[in-house]
């Protein structure tokens, strides 16, 4: 049995050619969270999907990774950090939780 699972994106128009670049074909362009909310909630549900990714600046605050992620294992919903805060975050601790959730404990990563 051969894994087809494809990736989207949910993000602003600014960051719609960076996520095509890098290889994501079904890029879902939005202005803010009530939009990316609907869209979201589509595509969780959909069984093509392995991964969502979601552009950070337009969740909720204090919205986890832990949030975006309850229910079933795939499709995993990742954020993608975007604004000076995010972006100032140490790697470890922004990925923290997706490690923690998927192998079911916590490592430090060097």
């Amino acid at each position: 049995m051969e894994f087809k699972k494809k990736m989207c994106a949910i993000v602003k128009s600014d960051l719609e050619p960076l996520v095509k670049i890098i290889g994501i074909s079904e890029v879902y362009t939005v202005r803010d969270w009530s939009e990316a909310k609907s869209i979201l909630e589509n595509l969780v549900k959909r069984d093509d999907l392995s991964i969502i990714v979601i552009q950070r600046s337009l969740l909720p605050k204090d919205t986890s990774f832990i949030d975006l992620n309850i229910g079933k294992l795939y499709p995993i919903v990742t954020v993608i950090p975007d604004d000076k805060e995010s972006l100032s975050e140490p790697l470890q601790s922004f990925y923290r939780e997706l490690i923690r959730r998927y192998i079911g404990y916590e490592i430090h990563l060097g």
